[in-house]
């Protein structure tokens, strides 16, 4: 009977040691593979922000309770929230044109990659005026059903050269 009980517990050890999966990383390959898909990602987002249409831009976002967008005014928002902001923005709006500065990435265990993006929207407003406003955005995606898919958002105004403290 001890025999038998050490064979049992060996076996559950076996079987939970298993069973314990270990985050996945990505490979190299995967990571490239990865940036690329992203990159058509984010641009499918900026094409509907310079369409001026705000459900073609949040397509690629998750429509999931779970999902967070905190907006340039500080508020926390959720999936229909941030559609319904940027569709009241865009009517301000005739115009937008999205420039990227700078885009990294950095990845996570199981399929989770920060996108930090900084650029600059250029914006006709429905006055005529004209406006530059620098922005950083970070994203993180997660894989799930083969799409990459923003599960978060976090948005900043960057002050101007002007505004910005001296050194």
């Amino acid at each position: 009977a001890m025999k038998t009980n050490l064979y049992l517990v060996l076996a559950l050890l076996f079987f939970f040691g298993c069973t314990k999966k270990e985050p996945m990383q990505m490979t190299p390959q995967e990571k490239e593979t990865a940036k690329k898909e992203i990159k058509e990602v984010v641009n499918i987002i900026f094409q509907g922000l310079e369409k001026l249409d705000a459900e073609a831009a949040f397509k690629p976002y998750l429509n999931s309770p779970d999902f967070i967008l905190f907006t340039v005014y500080g508020t926390m928002v959720d999936y229909q929230g941030a559609i319904n902001g940027h569709a009241a923005w865009f009517k301000t709006l005739t115009s937008i044109k999205v420039v990227t500065t700078k885009e990294e990435f950095r990845f996570l265990p199981d399929n989770l990659v920060i996108y930090p993006w900084l650029g600059k929207f250029e914006m006709t407003l429905k006055t005529g005026e004209q406006v530059t406003v620098d922005f950083g955005v970070t994203m993180i995606f997660r894989k799930i059903d083969n799409q990459w898919k923003v599960i978060y958002q976090q948005t900043a105004q960057v002050p101007t050269v002007q505004e910005r403290p001296t050194e």
